[in-house]
């Protein structure tokens, strides 16, 4: 095959313009003038990540060899020089063009995207013994299986063949997210797609690349030997392989989880074959800085196990924030909680670098797969973002963090006054809820009645409390934007909780009002055991009840109702 688009020098990565235009740049321009670009802008926010892990493994791969004169280093004489070569450029506000052109000129025969000997994250026995797909299934937007046309489409048929550009922006994301409809052999979940994953945002896409480039992560376990996937020989590897976890940053960033090879015809890339690539079994893997964790305990009092925490489509990220700023890590490990790698390095970096006054801007990603017998099938792609003052993260902040999952809590608590509420209401309307039981038919029909209501039930107890958090979400967001650590935590406070507790009263009548003048009456009705009878209250004294507890939950907003009152 004749080498072609070379990704250190074509332009196929997406970003956005100060003057707001998208534009595709290649991989020295994203590393030279990163200072001049916004930031990462590909067709999801999935592949911004799958692009800016690339982006993140050349900086650990250049930054340990090199220093900033373009002049070889060894860490482990000098354990400062790599934090030294972080501080230096951050001052600065750019990267140097020596070290990274030198590691360019070194290994530009790695990049080409199509080559014989060297193909990059592609492996050339793919196609012999993988499985053959379309260009379709490789684009995120779509994910397209051979077997099923889709009725909705954001490509038409002639946009689902790939110019090189996309083909090296989807080729990242292939290998971070697929599913596992390669048969030749079945390939196991990716690591990247099992992970909630985090990141920073600066206020340039150079400050985004630095934010995440965790500089001392590697040196503190002395891993001083950076080993990107790329300068490996990738074509006698075998399929499916389980390895040890990587060791260093550059590998587990640029991990190969799929082996793949595209096919080009007439300067488009028109499909792939793909089999399985590196896994590792391992869930607890301490040196992934860019994912939530959960902890699990096999035993109530056994020490707690990590494995990435995966997002729930319907929460958004604030209401994450305990897994977000749980900063105390010797704690947190008896408590089930461990701190994402790059809060810990922007906390590291707000106690010494970053303004007083330095806004950390959050955002996370997702790809949600559907679990069908031993396949994963993706469901949804999410993404979120979240802004707050990065003093939270300190010791300062500790006070403020307990305030803010209080909160939190609260909206959670009144959530779910707002369902039960709903659910009332239902049943004095005559909704049957999810446990009765219809005598006229027989047991199997009886129990495919009772699933269908608890899916029902769960459908309303789901619509109505995301009503209620989509109403809160502006709300909690700029309050918790506007936060700083120096002010009073409980005059603060009391607004937003005056605010939560209207939005959730106005609902409350909301659904009062729809169910209507039949409810204004209570009624009884008789219960599924023993034909006793259960009181069914009518829609005010249902409401009585709900604002009662609305009312407790928000107390700090009543507090500082009373004191108004009284001044």
């Amino acid at each position: 095959m004749e080498r072609s688009f070379n990704l250190i020098d074509e332009a196929w990565i997406s970003v956005i313009t100060k003057d707001c235009k998208i534009q595709d740049i290649s991989l020295r321009e994203a590393l030279l003038n990163a200072h001049n670009f916004v930031g990462l802008s590909g067709e999801t926010k999935a592949q911004d990540f799958a692009v800016l892990r690339l982006l993140i493994a050349l900086m650990f791969t250049i930054f340990y060899r090199y220093d900033l004169d373009g002049e070889e280093i060894d860490p482990a004489d000098d354990e400062n020089i790599v934090m030294d070569n972080w501080e230096g450029m951050w001052r600065n506000g750019y990267i140097p063009a020596a070290p990274v052109e030198k590691y360019f000129s070194k290994w530009h025969d790695r990049f080409w995207l199509f080559d014989d000997e060297y193909p990059f994250y592609q492996t050339k026995m793919a196609q012999e013994k993988g499985t053959h797909f379309t260009s379709a299934k490789m684009i995120g937007t779509l994910f397209k299986s051979d077997n099923k046309q889709r009725l909705f489409s954001d490509r038409n048929s002639k946009g689902r063949i790939l110019s090189f550009a996309e083909a090296a922006r989807w080729l990242l994301h292939l290998n971070c997210f697929d599913d596992i409809a390669a048969k030749k052999p079945t390939p196991k979940h990716s690591w990247v797609g099992r992970l909630g994953l985090i990141a920073l945002k600066g206020k340039n896409l150079f400050q985004t690349i630095m934010l995440n480039f965790f500089a001392k992560c590697d040196v503190s376990d002395e891993i001083f030997e950076e080993q990107p996937s790329w300068e490996q020989d990738n074509n006698k590897i075998e399929f499916n392989r389980k390895i040890d976890v990587p060791d260093n940053q550059a590998a587990l960033l640029s991990l190969m989880s799929r082996r793949i090879w595209l096919c080009r015809e007439n300067e488009e890339v028109k499909g792939y074959y793909l089999a399985g690539g590196d896994y590792f079994e391992d869930d607890d893997v301490k040196n992934e800085q860019m994912t939530l964790w959960i902890g699990k305990q096999d035993k109530k009092d056994s020490p707690y196990t990590f494995s990435p925490r995966l997002y729930d489509p319907a929460k958004t990220i604030w209401r994450e924030f305990g897994n977000i700023a749980c900063m105390k890590e010797k704690d947190n490990a008896e408590k089930g909680l461990r701190c994402p790698g790059v809060i810990n390095w922007l906390n590291e970096l707000s106690n010494k670098i970053l303004s007083d006054n330095y806004m950390a801007q959050i955002v996370t990603a997702a790809i949600i797969y559907k679990k069908i017998s031993s396949s994963f099938i993706v469901k949804d792609m999410i993404s979120d973002s979240l802004t707050f003052h990065a003093k939270l993260l300190e010791d300062v902040g500790e006070i403020w963090r307990e305030r803010i999952n209080l909160e939190i809590k609260k909206c959670d608590d009144a959530a779910k006054q707002i369902f039960i509420l709903y659910k009332n209401l239902q049943n004095s309307s005559g909704y049957r809820d999810n446990t009765s039981k219809n005598k006229k038919k027989n047991e199997e029909e009886n129990e495919t009645d009772k699933n269908n209501n608890e899916k029902k039930s769960q459908s309303g107890e789901t619509e109505a409390k995301m009503q209620f958090y989509t109403k809160i979400d502006r709300n909690f967001r700029l309050w918790l934007e506007g936060l700083k650590v120096e002010q009073d935590i409980d005059s603060y406070t009391a607004p937003l909780e005056r605010e939560l507790m209207e939005i959730a009263l106005n609902l409350g009548r909301s659904f009062v009002a729809q169910v209507g003048g039949q409810t204004i009456f209570g009624r009884v009705k008789k219960s599924d055991k023993n034909d006793k009878t259960i009181e069914i209250k009518s829609s005010a004294e249902s409401f009585g009840l709900f604002e009662a507890k609305i009312r407790k939950i928000f107390d700090k907003a009543g507090e500082q109702n009373e004191k108004s009152k009284q001044g």
